[in-house]
């Protein structure tokens, strides 16, 4: 190429990429892949850190193999089937369902089953046990034993209320003599039924005049239910003096009212005046006075034409106790 003044311009020589440059740039690019790869590999193991860190604090809470709960539970059993989870630290929650298959008190299902491997944090337990079905035929339990037809009647949930026992002799003792529901009536559990069921019986006897504490003891012994109520009475302290009912045959369990005598408060009390009164009148005067043991002696007198009380032991007038014996002598006419 010819410049303006004739002459040729030179053209500039292509510069070639010396080997040291190429050099640098290589190293540069290897530094920062080494820096990657170790970056990466630091996060990567940073990540694998924490998972074992977490699995290691998962599986050192602890993991169970689940055991089999009682195959059957009353609501009314001291002992409570989820006693054996609980001690395993994986709880239990409990819960009754009706049920027209599975028989009253029988486990309806267990969650998880029995055998699971089970992480502690993963409970609890549930169990639902049976209360029965929702509703039954009401069975015909009249004639049955009692204690027969209370297993029969709990199958279906059905609750005993008021039970009268009584006398039924062609039936004999223990034995429903009516319910206040019908056979083949339709029942829902839970539903309540009134029993009449024969009475055992025993003969009551005669309990006068024995004390109290035997009196208690043999009518305990014959099952009855001895009520004991005091009353005066010139019988000594705590003698059955009366009883309801008498001699008789009675339902095992009946109340026996029982009278005993009672034990009198002493006192002090002052004879009245009593000389040349009648007895009647006499043993009147010292009755009021609040003596209740008085005895009449008779003598007979030359000195008298009628009947009086010629003394009284102890003397008129004196302070003796309400229990002393008091005596009334009377003199009446000599007998020719």
């Amino acid at each position: 190429m010819s410049g303006s003044d004739g002459s040729k311009e030179q053209e500039a020589p292509e510069v070639q990429p010396s080997s040291a440059s190429t050099t640098s740039t290589g190293s540069r690019r290897e530094l920062k892949l080494k820096k990657r790869r170790r970056r990466n590999a630091l996060i990567g193991s940073g990540l694998g850190v924490l998972a074992l860190a977490s699995a290691a604090t998962y599986l050192s809470l602890g993991t169970v193999d689940v055991p089999q709960a009682p195959r059957s539970h009353s609501s009314v059993d001291k002992v409570d089937p989820c006693d054996g989870f609980d001690s395993l630290e994986v709880g239990c929650s409990l819960e009754f369902k009706h049920s027209s298959t599975v028989p009253r008190d029988g486990l309806i299902s267990q969650s998880p089953s029995s055998g699971f491997h089970l992480f502690k944090p993963e409970g609890p337990v549930k169990l639902v046990y049976s209360s029965g079905p929702a509703q039954s035929k009401f069975p015909d339990i009249i004639r049955q034993d009692y204690k027969s037809s209370l297993k029969d009647l709990y199958a279906i949930g059905v609750e005993v209320g008021e039970v009268k026992t009584v006398e039924k002799d062609d039936l004999g003792p223990n034995r429903v003599v009516s319910a206040s529901l019908k056979p083949g009536e339709t029942v829902k559990n839970g539903t309540k039924v009134n029993l009449e069921v024969s009475a055992e019986t025993v003969e009551l006897e005669d309990l006068k005049g024995r004390t109290r504490e035997q009196a208690q003891l043999d009518l305990e012994k014959l099952g009855l239910d001895p009520e004991f109520i005091e009353e005066s009475s010139p019988e000594p302290a705590g003698t059955v003096i009366a009883q309801n009912p008498g001699p008789e045959k009675v339902a095992k369990g009946s109340k026996v009212t029982v009278k005993v005598a009672k034990a009198e408060e002493i006192k002090s009390l002052k004879i009245p005046e009593v000389v040349g009164l009648k007895e009647s009148e006499a043993q009147g005067l010292i009755a009021s006075a609040g003596f209740t043991n008085i005895a009449v002696v008779k003598v007979e007198s030359s000195k008298v034409t009628e009947a009086l009380v010629s003394s009284v032991v102890p003397g008129e007038g004196r302070t003796v106790r309400s229990d002393s014996n008091v005596v009334i002598v009377v003199s009446i006419p000599e007998t020719k």
